[in-house]
């Protein structure tokens, strides 16, 4: 299987903001394979809902790009309130007799940053201007890392996870199609 081809061909990119090309980052020979699930801005809840309600998905997508790439680790970074998430993927781990890791962060601004987690995870530090492979790290987003797994069955990215957050009668998670107006979004959760 060649795995950064399925990955190219199903059009995975980041999905924690910059929508940096997935297949790009994997080419690096990490190290280190880190999966962001720490939430850097407070509202958002889309990679806890997840990591409650695709577990099992995230653990075996992170065991599956770790054996397919020869990545010594697989860490899945959260903070250590996230109680039913470390529930959900400790009971995944266990389920799946998987190597992947959870390390549990304190509650602190930005702890999802990549930069930031990187240093908390591994004790690294990725030098100015440089990038996570500098330091044998690549960090994805646990959405990415369920996109890989779905490129992976021959499906292609077409829908993306959301947080309908803030002046809403409903705050909500939402599975849309890609291209979907923001009004659109705000109008489910009222």
């Amino acid at each position: 299987m060649d795995l950064i081809k399925q990955i190219f061909d199903s059009g995975v990119v980041g999905c924690g903001g910059a929508g940096f090309p997935t297949h790009v980052k994997l080419k690096a020979s990490p190290e280190i394979l880190i999966i962001n699930g720490a939430e850097c801005e407070p509202l958002l809840r889309t990679d806890r809902y997840l990591m409650i309600h695709e577990a099992e998905k995230l653990v075996s997508g992170v065991d599956l790009i770790c054996h397919e790439l020869s990545i010594p680790e697989g860490r899945i970074a959260l903070k250590k309130t996230y109680t039913k998430e470390i529930e959900a993927l400790t009971a995944a781990i266990e389920k799946l007799h998987s190597k992947v890791q959870l390390h549990l962060m304190d509650s602190f601004y930005p702890a999802g940053d990549e930069q930031t987690l990187i240093q908390q995870v591994t004790g690294r530090c990725v030098p100015e201007r440089g990038l996570p492979s500098d330091v044998g790290c690549v960090v994805d987003n646990v959405g990415t890392v369920l996109n890989i797994a779905d490129a992976l069955e021959g499906k292609a990215v077409t829908e993306k996870y959301l947080s309908v957050v803030g002046e809403v009668t409903h705050t909500m998670q939402l599975h849309v199609p890609i291209g979907t107006s923001v009004l659109e979004c705000v109008h489910a959760a009222k």
